[in-house]
C-alpha cells in the first residue's frame, strides 16, 4: 500500500473511533512547534501547513489581501489559524490583531511570529460571536468550526475544545480611531454571529474593508446556511457594495444573494466576498 493509501486507511479508520481521532489530534497539537520552517513565497518564513508554506493556499485571497492593504493601516485577521494571513500583514509593515481560540492553532501561529521577529504582534485567544459567553469549537487545523457537525464531523465528536467567547465591538473598543482596518473573517459558518457582534465596527468612519467567507450549502450539517441572505444584508444595509474575492472580482447584489438563498445554489463561483464602503 502507498503512503498516501495508508493515510487514508487511517483517517478512515479514525473516523470510526471517536476517541482514537481525538487522541491523534491532541498527539499532533503536542508535537506543532516542532515542525520545520519554510520561507513562503511570501519572503517571510511558516510552518505547520504545506499549502500555505508552497503559496498554494487561498492564492487569490492572499494575493486580495496584500493589495489591500496597500491602503489599509491594521490588519484583524478573525480565524487567524497559523497565521498565514497576519504574517503577509505584518511583512507589509502593517499592524495585526489575530483573533484564533483553537489551542494547537495558537501554538502555530505564535511559532510562526516569533520566526519572523513579529512576538510583539497581537494575538486575541478567543472566538467572536454577537454576546460574551462560552461555545465548543469542534474539529481541528483549518475546518474548525463552532457549528456541530460542520463539514461531516460527527454531532457527537469528542474533538472538541470549550472556549471563551467575546465580540469584535467589545475587543476593537474605541482603539484604531480614524485609521482604515481590513478585516478578514473565516469562522467556517459562525460569521452571522461574529458580524451581528460587529455592528458598531460596520459603522465605523471610516468605514472597514471586510473579506468574509459566507457559504451557502458547503460543510453546513443541515444542508444549507440558514442566515446566508442575512450575512449579505448586515453589509447592504449599511451602504457596503460586495463583490467576489476571486480573479473576477464579479459585483454581487441584494437580488442575486436572495435568489441563490432560495434555491440553495450560488453562480459567484466561490463562496468569499469582499464587503468595501
Amino acid at each position: 500500500m502507498s503512503v498516501r493509501g495508508a493515510m487514508q486507511s487511517l483517517r478512515a479508520t479514525l473516523r470510526r473511533i471517536p476517541l482514537a481521532a481525538l487522541l491523534y489530534h491532541r498527539l499532533r497539537a503536542s508535537l506543532a512547534p516542532l515542525a520545520p520552517m519554510t520561507r513562503t513565497p511570501y519572503g517571510f518564513r511558516l510552518s505547520g501547513n504545506a499549502a500555505m508554506q508552497a503559496g498554494g493556499f487561498e492564492p487569490e485571497e492572499v494575493a486580495l489581501v496584500r493589495e489591500l492593504l496597500a491602503e489599509r493601516d491594521v490588519f484583524v485577521d478573525i480565524g487567524a489559524n497559523i497565521g498565514l494571513y497576519t504574517c503577509v500583514a505584518r511583512s507589509l509593515g502593517k499592524r495585526a490583531v489575530a483573533v484564533e481560540p483553537l489551542a494547537a492553532n495558537l501554538k502555530r501561529l505564535r511559532a510562526n511570529l516569533a520566526a519572523n521577529g513579529w512576538g510583539d504582534t497581537e494575538i486575541a485567544e478567543v472566538g467572536l460571536s454577537d454576546a460574551e459567553g462560552r461555545a465548543e469549537l469542534y474539529g481541528a487545523d483549518t475546518g474548525a468550526s463552532m457549528v456541530s457537525g460542520w463539514a461531516g464531523l460527527p454531532r457527537r465528536t469528542l474533538l472538541k475544545q470549550e472556549i471563551r467567547l467575546t465580540t469584535l465591538d467589545a475587543l476593537l473598543g474605541e482603539r484604531f480611531a480614524g485609521e482604515r482596518l481590513l478585516v478578514k473573517v473565516d469562522i467556517e459558518g459562525a460569521e452571522y454571529a461574529c458580524l451581528r457582534g460587529a455592528l458598531r465596527t460596520l459603522e465605523r468612519d471610516p468605514a472597514p474593508a471586510w473579506l468574509v467567507e459566507i457559504c451557502l450549502t458547503e460543510n453546513f450539517p443541515d444542508g444549507a446556511n440558514p442566515r446566508y441572505a442575512a450575512t449579505f444584508e448586515l453589509f447592504f444595509e449599511r451602504g457596503y457594495r460586495a463583490v467576489t474575492a476571486n480573479r473576477a472580482r464579479r459585483p454581487v447584489t441584494r437580488e442575486e444573494v436572495a435568489r441563490w438563498a432560495a434555491r440553495g445554489s450560488a453562480e459567484s463561483g466561490t463562496y468569499n466576498y469582499l464587503f468595501l464602503p
